[in-house]
């Protein structure tokens, strides 16, 4: 199965370059719950190691997946608001969900020409989301914390984040998170130690050996 996750690895890059800059396309390893492989990550400002969604972990736990290839065309809001449509892709063999591959429009720029559509006929839009009242589908992208982790990883790397960070990387990335005072948020070293993939006790050695340079 490793195989296969590799396989849908390389399809990422050629998915989010075919599809273009407005599509994000992310593969979830279940077996870690972390995105493993994504491209155009800057919609909904998710990298690799980002957690899995409400959404996903819903799935897996009612196990729609069993009766169900896919799920196409359901609505997901980033941490800013934006509406997507998305849509996922079960990686599975026999009883074991082994993945995800999902791909999420940013629809921003047809909600524009749609709103300005309506005024131009004098009609007005209603404020309510009517894409998601109601429905189990609905997905939420991440937390303010992880969305800020990720606009520094993005600013380094670009898409490229390495799955494995060096001393130095860390050094590099806490210091820039103690610029944008990550650390006064509640369970921000948690969520740190888990995308640097290192304990919490680092995080707050490392800290130390900032505060003292």
């Amino acid at each position: 199965m490793d195989d296969m996750m590799h396989y849908y690895k390389t399809l990422v890059p050629f998915l989010g370059t075919a599809l273009g800059e407005h599509c994000e396309v992310a593969l979830l390893d279940c077996r870690i719950q972390k995105i493993v492989a994504i491209t155009n990550g800057h919609i909904s400002g998710r990298g690799i190691g980002a957690p899995m969604t409400d959404l996903a972990e819903r799935m897996i736990k009612n196990e729609e997946w069993k009766s169900r290839d896919f799920i196409a065309n359901y609505s997901g809001y980033t941490a800013d608001q934006k509406l997507l449509k998305s849509s996922t892709y079960f990686i599975k063999s026999e009883s074991t969900l082994f993945g995800m591959l999902c791909i999420n429009m940013d629809t921003s720029c047809f909600q524009l020409i749609s709103d300005t559509a309506l005024l131009l006929g004098g009609l007005v839009r209603s404020s309510a989301r009517l894409e998601g009242n109601g429905n189990t589908n609905s997905e939420t992208f991440q937390d303010n914390v992880t969305k800020t982790i990720n606009q520094v990883l993005h600013s380094l790397y670009q898409e490229r984040i390495p799955e494995h960070f060096t001393r130095d990387d860390r050094i590099l990335i806490l210091s820039m998170l103690q610029e944008k005072k990550l650390f006064l948020v509640k369970g921000a070293v948690h969520r740190i130690a888990d995308v640097l993939s290192c304990s919490v006790p680092t995080i707050y050695r490392e800290l130390a050996l900032l505060k003292e340079n």
